[in-house]
């Protein structure tokens, strides 16, 4: 209504102006007659006369007046909202810069400031969902998470801010170890929005923080379909939750399922290395020894790992040692480059007594870098072989101080090649899942490492000749003051003794 009065009003004094500028253009000597005589009178009794500049002139007088009249009455109008609109521009300012500080102290960590700024945004705006999510945030920044709990609380009511309040009450419990809430929130927020990934993250780490393998399973399929992870990650993390599954059935006597699933897993990662060996455990107490060479022969010709020799080398433990030696250089051939083929080959060697062969076989492995504590012993064994004491004690010198190989470290010295247990299978999820590496629990803790070629010597013993050794013999000392058995006593910590 308002817009349209003014419309006709500026369409009204525009054509004012317009008739105004035609009057003007006609000239002074012209004059427009107001009577009702005669029109070719000039000036009779009765009537008067005007100029038409003059008329021109009272137009625009009129047009002026009647703009600066609306004018102000619009200006008196508007007058109450526009300072109701100021004051509130001048604390919507106030608030933002108020909100700004706070995730500024937030963000620092400045708890008691950020608090302070927060609280002051929640009464300068008359906004509660936005007060709510600056003083969640804050609060969460600057840690403290009973402030943020209930500022989440808050705003779950609200439809507008209720997918926030999940994230925040649901990231909020995962951390401080609270996993039946962090999923709670989570599988809720998942069914409402299928777009919601935060979503899938936490509920899927918590279902692996509890073991729940077969939920955790369901939640990567979920994940896949909806394009949320990358299918590539997607397969090593399931193939890192069936090995588990596989693993605990195996713990709960149920051999055969767990048989299945393993191999099954073996043929479809062969490159994972712990499903292989669980299947190859497995199939070797089934007694088809024959599968389980087969898929540790398919698993090394991808991915070599120590604890797959030992078991190949298990499987044929029966058969005469030149036939072994024989299996075991057909399974280093299958990769031949790789650097647990070489050691292999070496091994054989050494345990067929050719020390050149072996040696022969680490040399490229031994001048690459610092070599490894379990390159130094199977060097050590070698120059054993030769006969070469001193060179042997070397090896073994720098055995000490070299570094450990994460690989050979992790094999339990008396139990299983993979000897894992449930926090060992979780972080393999991540770690094999989404960068595609094994970790190395054994090695990490710090346990006892498995020894280089184990029940077999490092270097010969030390010759010890049979003869009496010789009485040494000493001459008479004539110094003053010095006595025989001072000279023949042996030296305290603290005395080096006589010359």
């Amino acid at each position: 209504m308002k817009s349209t009065l003014v419309r006709w009003l500026i369409i009204t004094l525009i054509l004012a102006v317009i008739v105004a500028g035609l009057l003007l253009y006609i000239g002074g000597d012209n004059y427009l007659l107001m009577t009702f005589g005669d029109r070719d009178a000039i000036a009779p009794a009765g009537g008067y006369k005007m100029s038409m500049q003059l008329l021109a002139l009272v137009a625009i007088g009129m047009v002026l007046a009647t703009i600066i009249v609306w004018s102000f009455l619009h200006l008196i109008y508007d007058l109450p909202s526009r300072l109701r609109s100021g004051v509130s521009k001048r604390k919507r300012g106030q608030a933002l810069e108020a909100m700004e500080d706070a995730l500024i102290a937030a963000s620092a960590g400045d708890a008691d400031m950020a608090r302070k700024k927060a609280a002051r945004a929640r009464t300068l705006i008359d906004r509660p969902a936005l007060g709510n999510i600056v003083a969640a945030q804050a609060a969460e920044i600057s840690g403290d998470p009973a402030e943020a709990q209930q500022r989440y609380a808050l705003m779950l009511d609200d439809e507008r801010t209720r997918k926030v309040a999940q994230r925040g009450l649901a990231g909020l419990a995962y951390a401080r170890g609270d996993l039946h809430t962090a999923r709670s929130h989570a599988e809720q927020a998942y069914s409402e929005n299928k777009g919601a990934k935060w979503a899938l993250d936490i509920l899927f780490s918590a279902q692996v923080a509890e073991s729940d393998w077969g939920n955790a399973l369901k939640t990567l399929e979920d994940a896949v379909s909806r394009k949320h992870i990358s299918k590539d990650i997607a397969a090593r993390r399931a193939t890192v939750l069936h090995s588990a599954i596989a693993d605990q059935m195996a713990g709960d006597g149920q051999f055969e399922p767990a048989r299945e699933k393993a191999e099954r897993v073996a043929v479809e990662d062969p490159g994972f290395a712990p499903g292989v060996a669980l299947a190859a455990q497995l199939l070797v107490r089934a007694g088809d020894n024959d599968r389980a060479a087969k898929l540790i022969e398919s698993s090394w010709s991808r991915a070599p790992h120590p604890a797959l020799s030992l078991a190949y080398r298990d499987l044929f433990t029966t058969e005469p040692q030149k036939v072994r030696a024989k299996r075991m250089k057909a399974l280093a051939k299958q990769n031949p480059s790789h650097r647990e083929s070489q050691i292999v080959t070496a091994e054989e060697a050494l345990r067929s007594g050719d020390g050149v062969a072996a040696l022969s076989a680490l040399d490229g492995l031994l001048k690459s870098g610092a070599p490894s504590a379990r390159l130094c012993e199977l060097a050590a064994k070698a120059e054993t072989l030769l006969n070469n004491p001193n060179d042997a004690r070397l090896w073994i010198s720098r055995a000490a101080t070299a570094p450990t190989d994460p690989d050979w470290s992790d094999l339990d010295p008396s139990g299983a090649a993979f000897e894992y247990n449930d926090a060992d299978w979780r972080r393999l999820v991540f770690s094999y899942g989404d960068e595609g590496k094994l970790i190395h629990p054994r090695f990490e803790r710090l346990e006892a490492a498995r020894p280089a070629m184990e029940g077999e010597a490092v270097i010969a013993k030390p010759v010890v000749s049979r003869e009496p050794a010789p009485t040494p013999k000493v001459k008479a000392v004539k110094s003053k003051g010095i006595k025989l058995e001072d000279v023949l006593k042996p030296p305290s910590p603290d005395d080096p003794g006589v010359e």
